[in-house]
Formats: structure tokens, sequence, C-alpha cells
């Protein structure tokens, strides 16, 4: 009898849970709104979550996942979850949240970040952690409870990824792993563990015995699904549940994209470009624990990619809908006609795609530029993906230029479901770019490292033989090279010309 795995993925905008079978067949998908249960906003700065509610939304979903997919509970030989990184919840000593969790766009701590470049820290933790320090990572947060809510912070008995968190609910098990912990710069990369230092230079040595015990493996087995769990969930008391890693590695494993030379882009909440090599890269966003050991993930990324077209079609795309209603058709296809029907050699109109931190400046927000009586819905529909296209072109050239192969893209996420937003992808980057067989990618690749850990697959290159299926790749249109960098020039250019008003906003 065919073995299930399940993985949970716990994202910014929304949290699924999966359930595939062994060969990566995906047999049912739920899924319920992160942002649904966010508090009253507390001003600019915060992104927050109420911990307790998202984790009911969750453990609902488990619930509609294994009886939508008609199966035996006790038939799932294992669960892997996977969320973003970065970001924090807190739990007091009884394992109870007190306070709302943090989504990593979280950057009311960037008065912390200026603390730390001012007290000569910054430079110091991003040499530990093999990174570039951003407000929405765990470091900087707890400081700024430290400082503005000291209350909520004394009484901290234990900090967990939200991941962990989800995990923490299903086993009782107070875990975390190497990856997660490693990529939220709260590890030290050159011994791979805890330090002292670290949590002395974010001015939080308090919260070195808050932190919770490390696996070092995603596929390692850190507990079992608790009987209150199995009540809550549906699930089978006693399934495996393995430690996972951050949702990036996850997109990457789901991807199996493990070979040299394949860059894996994430067009989803945040844009993130990553590959893995022996190298440690000097100013590279993260470079995180891998699969591997004595291999680094190294990251270029900000803190926002097809949520540009989200916040786009949520906030003027009102035409869109009007039309997708008199055609009978959906408003993405609407859109998708009206990005096709402009040629990038009529293009005007340009975006700078910063509708979330962190960004390519601390004060970078997204406009619009070159608008004028004649300019189109259309336009400004074209200008959204093309210029989500070039902050990811910039990022895989950061990787390229320091000296990692980038012959292939691995593109997951949501722009990886439009053959539009693909090809333009393709024609901006200017490389092959390659979609899995598998929208849930970030699922499969902790649903993969469930398998390992229950014994399904040998090791990883077993399961991506079973679970990984890759479609034809989409090839660049060379005849459009020159217009494209051409583009990317002039849209490069606007962005050097903002930095002078967003560096006056400080």
């Amino acid at each position: 009898m065919s073995k299930y795995l399940i993985g949970i993925d716990a994202g910014c905008t929304s949290s699924k849970v999966v359930v595939f079978t062994d060969n990566g067949q995906v047999v049912s998908v739920t899924s319920t709104p992160s942002m649904r249960s966010m508090r009253v906003d507390r001003g600019s700065g915060f992104e927050e979550f109420d911990v307790d509610e998202l984790w009911l939304l969750i453990s609902k979903c488990i619930q509609e996942a294994i009886a939508k997919a008609n199966i035996n509970a006790a038939d799932i030989a294992g669960i892997g979850v996977t969320s973003f990184g970065n970001g924090v919840t807190f739990l007091d000593k009884s394992g109870l949240a007190i306070a709302p969790g943090c989504f990593s766009q979280d950057y009311r701590a960037n008065e912390i970040l200026d603390l730390y470049k001012k007290n000569g820290n910054y430079e110091k933790i991003n040499k530990i952690v093999k990174g570039t320090l951003f407000a929405g990572e765990p470091g900087p947060i707890l400081r700024w409870y430290k400082e503005h809510e000291p209350k909520v912070y004394n009484d901290i008995g234990g900090i967990l990824m939200f991941k962990d968190y989800i995990m923490y609910r299903l086993t009782n098990v107070f875990a975390t792993d190497l990856n997660v912990f490693g990529g939220s710069f709260m590890v030290d990369l050159d011994t791979m563990e805890y330090s002292k230092q670290l949590m002395e230079l974010y001015g939080i040595p308090e919260m070195f015995d808050k932190l919770p015990k490390m696996a070092s493996s995603p596929d390692e087995v850190v507990g079992k699904v608790s009987a209150k769990a199995a009540a809550e969930t549906g699930l089978y008391e006693g399934i495996p549940v393995v430690a996972g890693m951050m949702d990036i590695l996850a997109c990457l494993v789901g991807a199996g994209a493990v070979n040299d030379g394949v860059v894996t882009s994430i067009a989803g909440s945040w844009c993130i470009n990553e590959t893995h090599s022996s190298k440690i890269i000097p100013s590279a966003s993260s470079n995180m624990p891998y699969i591997k050991k004595g291999e680094y993930l190294n990251c270029s990324y900000t803190g926002a990619s097809a949520s540009n077209y989200e916040w786009f079609t949520t906030t003027l795309c009102d035409r869109a809908k009007v039309m997708a209603k008199e055609k009978g058709i959906s408003m993405f296809d609407v859109l998708n006609e009206e990005i096709q029907s402009v040629s990038p050699k009529q293009a005007k109109v340009f975006f700078l795609p910063y509708v979330a931190s962190p960004s390519l400046n601390v004060n970078a927000k997204a406009a619009f530029f070159n608008i004028d009586a004649h300019t189109s819905f259309a336009d400004m529909c074209y200008a959204v993906v093309e210029g989500i296209a070039f902050i990811h072109k910039y990022h895989i050239d950061f990787l390229r230029k320091s000296g990692l192969p980038g012959k292939v893209i691995r593109l997951t996420g949501g722009m990886s479901k439009s053959k539009v937003w693909t090809q333009i992808f393709a024609d901006v980057v200017q490389i092959p770019v390659e979609i899995v067989d598998c929208d849930e990618t970030g699922a499969l690749g902790v649903a993969i490292a469930a398998g390992i850990g229950a014994g399904v697959y040998k090791d990883y290159n077993e399961a991506f033989d079973m679970a990984v299926k890759i479609k034809a790749p989409i090839q660049p249109n060379l005849d459009l090279a020159e217009i494209y960098n051409k583009r990317y020039e002039e849209w490069w250019r606007l962005n050097e010309a903002m930095e002078v008003y967003w560096n006056s906003e400080k």
C-alpha cells in the first residue's frame, strides 16, 4: 500500500497543507490566508499575526486535507513543516504564546539596525552569520521588545520560528532545525552552533538559554504527533514529524534543484534567488546551512516579488474585474491578455517593485515612472511584471558575478504558474527557465524530507527520482536581449536616482 506524506507550508500570505503520494503526486490541498489572523494594526513597521489563531486555522486545514484526500490517517508515513524564515514567535515558560508573532516583513526594528551600525555591532554580526542583517530577523526584533515592551521580553521562556511553533503544537517538542535558525541569523555559521557572543552583540544575552534544541538536518525526526494534536487535527497519533527547513530551502528541495549551475528563483511573497556551493559569498543576503554538510545555501533576496502583483490586482484592477465578468473569464486571464498586448520594444512605463521590506534601501517604496496621458492600463500591467522580473535579474546577476554558475533557472512561486510571466522572466534574465510539475514545491520539499526521515526514501537522490518532475524549459527570446538589457539599465538608473530621496527619509 502506498504511503502518504504531508507537507505543511506556512507562508506570509497563505498557509497550505498538502497530501502527497510517495511519487510526488498531489492528492489534496487545503489552505488558509495567513494574514487573516493579523491583530489590530499597531502602526507602520508592524507585520504581526495571532499565533494561536493561525495554528487553529492550520489544524482545520489538516483535517480538511485528510478528508479531501479520502485516506486513512494511519497511512500517513510522515509530516514535514516549512514556513517563512525570520520573524519570530514568543512563548512563555509554560509554552503559551505571549505576544503576536512577527512576519519576516516586519520592520519595526529599523531603529535597532541603526543602533547596531552606530555602535559597530552590525558588521560584527554579519561576519558571524555570513549574511546581511535586516530588521525582520529575530535578533533585532527581540532587542526591540527588550527596549519597548520589557514586560513581554521578560516573560519569554522560549523563541521559535513559526514552522517550529507548528511542530511544537504537533509534537509538544521544543525544537528547530539548523537551516531555519542559521538562515534567520541566530547561529554562528563557522561553528554551526548557537553563539553567546552573537546574542551579546544583539544585546539579548538572556535569550541564549531560550533557544530550542536544534536538529542537524531537515530530515531528522524531532518528535511524533501527540494525542492532543491528533484530536485537534485528525492525524494519527505517533506519526513522525521531521525538523523541516525554511521555505526557501524547501522550494529548492521540492524543485530538485541540487545540480551545479541551477539557480532557484522563488517569485512569491519574497523575491528569493538561491543556489548552493562550498563558498561563503561576501555581501550575500544569506549564506545559510544547506542539506549537505560543508555546503551553503547562497541567497540574494528582497522582500517583495509576486506580492507586488497581488497589491496591484487588489488596488488597481477594478477595470480587469469588469472585463473578466463581461468576457466570462478570470481576472488573471484578462491581465495576461493586457500584458501580452504590450511589446517591450514600445514599452515606456517602469515599475519599482518595493511594496514590502527588506528592499534595496531601507526606505524604498514601490513607484511607477513615465506615466502620461497616453499610458494605458495594459502598460501598467506590463510594467509591474517586468519590474518584478528586473528585481530577480538583479539578484541572479549578483550570484553569477560572485562566481556561482547560473546555467538554468528553476522557477517556483506564483509567477511560475503563468506562461506569460514565465516567458517575460526568461527573456529578461536570458537564461532557460524550468518549471516544476507541481504547484506546491515548498510543501513537496518538506514532504520529501519527511519521507527520508520516515524511511519512505533512502536519500534525497532517490526522492528526487521518484517525486520531482520537470517540464520542458522555456527558452529566452534572443532577439529581445538587447531591448531588455537597455530597459534594465534605465530601470536601474531610476533606482540610483531614487537613492537620494530614500536616504533623505532617514
